[in-house]
């Protein structure tokens, strides 16, 4: 669910505006790098990336460097819940595992496209909806193309 974790981010950032989107970004995609560089270094383990205690011990390293960078412990608790929802978003999705010698979790959507395809596909025109809410003729890039620019004002 890729494009769920960046509407994790944009949440985020509507909640508190001085958090940088990129900070956020990083912070939602931090169990997908780590497991792309344990691919990289020829170690793919999901147990290290992805499972419970994981993403846990990756919010409180994210939140213990957010507020010692900043000082302000809310954002970085919103820093730390933008890497949480990485498990909840991956459980509607994949098939994952809980914790050490713990079961696999998730619904496994990536096994049936269709239903796949009609959930992200609803989350995208919820998070679209969402992201552009009170925004005035500015558009919102998805994917490299605009989705959405518009001017209430402007007659069509």
């Amino acid at each position: 669910m890729y494009i769920g974790h960046v509407g994790a981010a944009l949440a985020a950032k509507r909640v508190r505006t001085s958090i940088g989107l990129l900070a956020l970004l990083v912070a939602t995609y931090t169990p997908d790098w780590v497991d792309g560089g344990l691919c990289l270094a020829g170690s793919y383990n999901p147990m290290l990336s992805h499972s419970v205690p994981a993403v846990v011990l990756f919010a409180i390293i994210g939140f213990a460097l957010f507020a010692l960078k900043t000082r302000d412990w809310t954002a970085a608790l919103i820093v730390a819940g933008v890497i949480l929802s990485h498990l909840l978003l991956d459980w509607v999705t994949g098939y994952k595992p809980a914790w050490p010698g713990g079961p696999m979790i998730g619904l496994g959507l990536y096994n049936h496209p269709i239903a796949d395809f009609f959930v992200e596909g609803a989350l995208i025109v919820t998070i679209v909806l969402a992201a552009t809410r009170g925004v005035r003729g500015r558009g919102l890039w998805v994917g490299g193309g605009i989705v959405w620019d518009s001017d209430p004002d402007e007659e069509i």
